[in-house]
């Protein structure tokens, strides 16, 4: 990938526990929360952004076209086209990809990319149902284990999965623990420092509004623009339709956005984050799996919360007066066994240090997504990293994985940790579901 993509800004919203405080949230509102407050940090015109992809795993339950809903709750116009991406886990990160690829192609100048989840409102269904059950019982499956957490082809969990690629690596319960405890560490004082707070877009979720979120005013509607390949074959400017007057997106119909004296809680830091977390408690935690090494404490919960970047090209970026937070350089991704997903982000990151002639230690930030502790440390330690010298700032143990948007979320981490450090390569790597891996390297000058 020959880039020429910049980052222009990054959003999140904090990281909620399962059935937490951003349970009144669908994936689409938190999702249209990230993309507008993206939008906004990069101090773009709604108007400018051509293009939104979006990742989303659970999508069962959310409604037709998931990024196309998140989008027009933000407040982007009718003629913004879009995408929703599933690669599990790695569905954020690979919609960053996407777009930049878009950008490099010339297709798009200007989009928006990352991911959205809502673990805690992930819906069972019940197979069968739709030409009745003549005898015997009816099953509900729970698509938040169905969907995101099960290995169609081994029927493991991804816990039961771990556990066995820790006993071939001889990964201990020891080392895992210690991993997670850092974890956890590590992300309570970035939260106290504020480093996460750069990161993340405080909510105000209205307490008696059951899915809103409290605002001083609404978000403005983007001016509709008319594409190009709207127009026909014939005389100059002829339109296949002419556009209705309500080509804006309608805010006040279609966002999650409450205004006036309503009641609300804020929530403004990651919830999953233990920062009385002790070794001591965690070995007391029983193995997820009979006689394995995985356990509740090192792993990461389940999710809720969404992650958005504003992506363009380095020539519309310098044209347009905007500044250019960080090049997205390259994107490298691996298939292995589905059982030994935890090998690929390390394969993944290689293929990145041997395209580029770089060793890892030419890499100044690391984000490895903790799909478990364990994944983490095993990652380094195939390249050759001191496991203490990835994520500084805490993973997905302490922070949270809500699926859909972990890999926007460590791209973003990436990039604030470069800019705070003065600059340099970083590399964020995820695993996923069906023994994939992805990682793309960053760069800020």
């Amino acid at each position: 990938m020959q880039s020429k993509t910049v980052v222009l800004s990054t959003a999140r919203t904090p990281f909620g526990k399962l059935g937490g405080a951003l349970v009144s949230l669908s994936a689409t509102t938190l999702g249209g929360e990230a993309i507008r407050a993206a939008v906004e940090r990069a101090t773009l015109d709604p108007a400018e952004i051509e293009h939104v992809i979006m990742g989303n795993v659970i999508q069962g339950g959310n409604g037709q076209a998931p990024a196309r809903q998140a989008m027009f709750k933000a407040g982007l116009a009718k003629t913004t086209t879009f995408e929703t991406t599933n690669k599990v886990c790695a569905s954020g990160l690979v919609a960053i990809v996407q777009a930049a690829r878009l950008i490099n192609d010339d297709s798009k100048q200007v989009a928006v990319a990352g991911g959205m989840e809502s673990m805690s409102n992930a819906p069972y269904a019940l197979p069968n149902a739709r030409f009745g059950y003549r005898f015997g019982d009816g099953v509900f499956v729970d698509l938040m284990n169905y969907d995101a957490l099960l290995d169609p082809f081994s029927g493991w969990t991804m816990a039961q999965a771990q556990t066995r690629v820790n006993t071939d690596l001889g990964i201990t319960r020891e080392v895992q623990d210690e991993f997670a405890y850092l974890s956890h560490e590590r992300a309570a004082k970035a939260t106290a420092d504020g480093r996460l707070a750069q990161e993340i877009v405080a909510l105000k979720i209205a307490t008696k509004a059951k899915g809103k979120l409290v605002v001083d005013a609404l978000p403005a509607a983007a001016r509709a623009r008319v594409p190009v390949h709207a127009g026909g074959n014939g005389a100059a400017n002829k339109l296949f339709h002419a556009p209705p007057e309500n080509m804006q997106a309608q805010v006040a119909r279609y966002n999650s956005y409450v205004t006036g004296d309503v009641p609300y809680t804020v929530v403004d830091k990651d919830e999953p984050i233990r920062s009385d977390a002790s070794l001591a408690a965690m070995a007391k935690l029983p193995p997820l799996d009979k006689d394995g090494t995985v356990t509740a404490g090192n792993a990461p919960g389940v999710n809720d919360g969404a992650a958005a970047v504003v992506l363009a090209s380095e020539d519309y970026a310098r044209s347009h007066g905007y500044e250019a937070l960080a090049t997205v350089v390259d994107h490298a991704d691996a298939s292995w066994d589905p059982a030994y997903l935890a090998l690929t982000p390390a394969m993944a990151a290689q293929q990145l240090l041997d395209r580029h002639n770089l060793k890892a230690s030419d890499v100044h930030i690391w984000e490895v997504n903790e799909a478990f502790a364990a994944v983490a440390w095993s990652t380094a330690n195939l390249l050759g990293i001191d496991p203490r010298a990835i994520n500084l700032q805490g993973g997905a143990v302490a922070l949270g994985h809500p699926v859909g948007a972990s890999g926007a979320r460590i791209v973003g981490a990436v990039v604030h940790q470069l800019r705070r450090r003065g600059g340099g390569y970083g590399i964020a790597a995820i695993c996923s579901g069906g023994g994939q891996g992805d990682a793309v390297l960053i760069r800020v000058d």
